[in-house]
C-alpha cells in the first residue's frame, strides 16, 4: 500500500474540473451529513472534507484540488485546515511534487486517467474516433439496439446501482456507494443523466453520466453479454458525447485509464479520443509518528481510512467500469 518515493514527470496542465471538486458533490456530501466546505487554500478556492474522530482526532480531506501548491505552502496545509491528519488525494504532478518536498507521506500512487474534449461537432468527433472504435461504433449502430437517455432517480436500490454492486464484486473495484450515488442524482435537477441500450426489448448495456458545469463524469458502466456481442457500449458512448455535447457538456472525465492493469478499459476509452493523463497519488500529512515499517504505517493508514465515514468521503478510490 506504501510506495517507494516517487519520481516525477514533466509539467501538466489541464482544464476538467472533477467531480470531487464541483458544487454538487459539495451538496451531496452535506446531504449525507458531512462537513464539507468550500474554502480558499492560497489562491485557490478548493473542496474539503473533514470528520472528528474519536481517539484520532480532526481529519481532513483534499480529493482531487488543483491548488498549485510550492512545498512551503503544502507544509501548512494541515495547519492552514486546523486538522490533526490531512489526506490529499492530488489532482497534479506538480502537486504531488510540492507535498513530497514538504514532508507528505505518499500512500498510493498515481493513477491514469482519460479526459475527452468534446468537439464543437458531431463530424470533429467522429474525426477524433481510433479505427478500431469506429468500426465497433459501426457495428453496434447495425444491431438493431434501441438507444434512450433519462435523468436518473435519487434512488439508491435503482437497478444500475445494484448491478454495479455485483459486477464490482465480481471484478474486484470499489465503487461509489449507492447512497453517494442517489444524493448526487438529488443534488441538482439532471445532473445524472442514464444512457440505455434496449435489445428486443432487453436492456443490454447501461451508462451514467454525472452533469457539474460543463463537465460530465463517466460514473458507471454495465453490459451484459448480447451488450458486448451487439457492441452496445461504443453506440452508447457514442450516443453520450453527442447528447452531452448538445447540452453544453465540453469536456468528459471518463475516469481510471491504466493501460498496464485493465488494457482493454484503457483501450476503449482512450478510443474515443481521450488522452490519458496522471494524477499526483494520494498523500498523508499526520501528528503522528510514521515509522519506517511498513506494518505500522499500514495500521496508521488504517485507523484514519477504516471508518464508514471516510470510506465514504475517500470516493476517489472508486473505479470507473466500462466495456
Amino acid at each position: 500500500m506504501f510506495d517507494c518515493a516517487p519520481s516525477f514527470p514533466a509539467t501538466q496542465s489541464h482544464s476538467i474540473v472533477p467531480l470531487q471538486q464541483s458544487e454538487v458533490w459539495l451538496r451531496a456530501s452535506r446531504a449525507l451529513g458531512s462537513d464539507a466546505r468550500m474554502e480558499r487554500i492560497g489562491p485557490a478556492k478548493v473542496l474539503t472534507l473533514r470528520k472528528t474522530l474519536p481517539v484520532i482526532g480532526k481529519t481532513a480531506l483534499l480529493s482531487r484540488a488543483q491548488m498549485g501548491l510550492s512545498p512551503e505552502s503544502a507544509a501548512d496545509l494541515r495547519r492552514q485546515l486546523g486538522a490533526r491528519h490531512l489526506i490529499v488525494n492530488s489532482e497534479t504532478i506538480d502537486d504531488a511534487a510540492a507535498l513530497a518536498t514538504a514532508g507528505f507521506h505518499r500512500i498510493a500512487a498515481p493513477r491514469m486517467v482519460a479526459e475527452l474534449t468534446l468537439a464543437p461537432t458531431a463530424e470533429e468527433m467522429a474525426h477524433r474516433l481510433a479505427p478500431k472504435w469506429r468500426n465497433r461504433l459501426r457495428h453496434g449502430l447495425t444491431q438493431n439496439l434501441e438507444l434512450h437517455r433519462r435523468p436518473m432517480p435519487a434512488d439508491p436500490n435503482h437497478w444500475l446501482l445494484r448491478a454495479e454492486a455485483k459486477q464490482s464484486s465480481r471484478l474486484w473495484y470499489q465503487p461509489l456507494p449507492p447512497d453517494m450515488i442517489a444524493a448526487l442524482a438529488g443534488s441538482r435537477p439532471g445532473c445524472a443523466q442514464l444512457f440505455t441500450a434496449y435489445h428486443l426489448g432487453q436492456r443490454v448495456a447501461a451508462m451514467l453520466f454525472l452533469r457539474h458545469s460543463t463537465t460530465a463524469t463517466y460514473q458507471i458502466g454495465w453490459t451484459n453479454s448480447e451488450g458486448r456481442k451487439r457492441s452496445a457500449g461504443p453506440a452508447l458512448m457514442w450516443r453520450a458525447m453527442v447528447d452531452l455535447q448538445q447540452m453544453g457538456i465540453s469536456a468528459i472525465d471518463l475516469g481510471a485509464a491504466d493501460p498496464d492493469h485493465a488494457p482493454g478499459l484503457a483501450r476503449f476509452k482512450r478510443g474515443t479520443g481521450a488522452d490519458l493523463r496522471a494524477l499526483g497519488g494520494t498523500w498523508l500529512d499526520t501528528t503522528w509518528a510514521m515509522r519506517k515499517r511498513r506494518a505500522a504505517r499500514t495500521r496508521v493508514l488504517a485507523d484514519l481510512l477504516g471508518t464508514r465515514h471516510m470510506h465514504l468521503l475517500s470516493t476517489a478510490r472508486a473505479v470507473h467500469a466500462g466495456q
